[in-house]
């Protein structure tokens, strides 16, 4: 097996997997909620989301993409935030609302490798960009990653993981995070 293949079974599970128990897998499908919308519905959300300006965040730390008032609406970061985890060049913070609920962001692979890697997920617009979302339950935690298009090698990567939350409830919650690190990256 590859390292890459490698890579691309393990990344998943581990962001499912961050601070929770493995369990197997719940049959349904994610729901994209407030904020994301799916690209099927218009086509001018598709022409939007094919020439995104690139933002690289080549020279930001992730740790910096979500700040405490980002966090606010989650009950808040605890403690410091967790580099490098649950893959290199992605940040998570522990959050107060519950025990083992975590958000992160940082950079990752491109949209159309993450897409490949979570069959399961469908493609949403978050800000006129490409996105991919995943959402799986995971012994009680709602667990939900964004990959939004940056460019052609390379994507923002929001997740959030919440006790007892829905879906619907979780990508609402993600989606203002994945708007707010976008926002502190520098303009093209």
């Amino acid at each position: 097996m590859t390292a890459v293949r490698r890579r691309a079974l393990v990344v998943p599970m581990l962001l499912l997997c961050a601070t929770t128990a493995c369990t197997p897998p719940v049959p349904g499908e994610p729901v994209p909620a407030a904020g994301f919308r799916d690209e099927q519905q218009t086509s001018t959300a598709v022409q939007r989301s094919e020439s995104p300006t690139p933002r690289d965040g080549a020279e930001i730390d992730p740790c910096s993409l979500l700040a405490p008032e980002d966090l606010a609406a989650l009950g808040g970061p605890v403690g410091q935030p967790h580099p490098d985890q649950p893959v290199p060049g992605a940040c998570t913070h522990q959050l107060t609302s519950g025990p083992d609920n975590t958000a992160g962001a940082g950079f990752y692979d491109p949209v159309p490798v993450v897409a490949q890697h979570q069959p399961r997920g469908v493609a949403v617009e978050v800000e006129g960009r490409s996105a991919w979302l995943y959402c799986e339950l995971i012994d009680a935690h709602q667990t939900c990653t964004a990959a939004t298009e940056l460019g052609p090698d390379r994507s923002l990567l929001t997740m959030l993981s919440l006790r007892d939350a829905s879906a619907a409830d979780t990508t609402d919650h993600l989606f203002g995070l994945t708007t707010a690190a976008l926002h502190k990256l520098p303009p093209a």
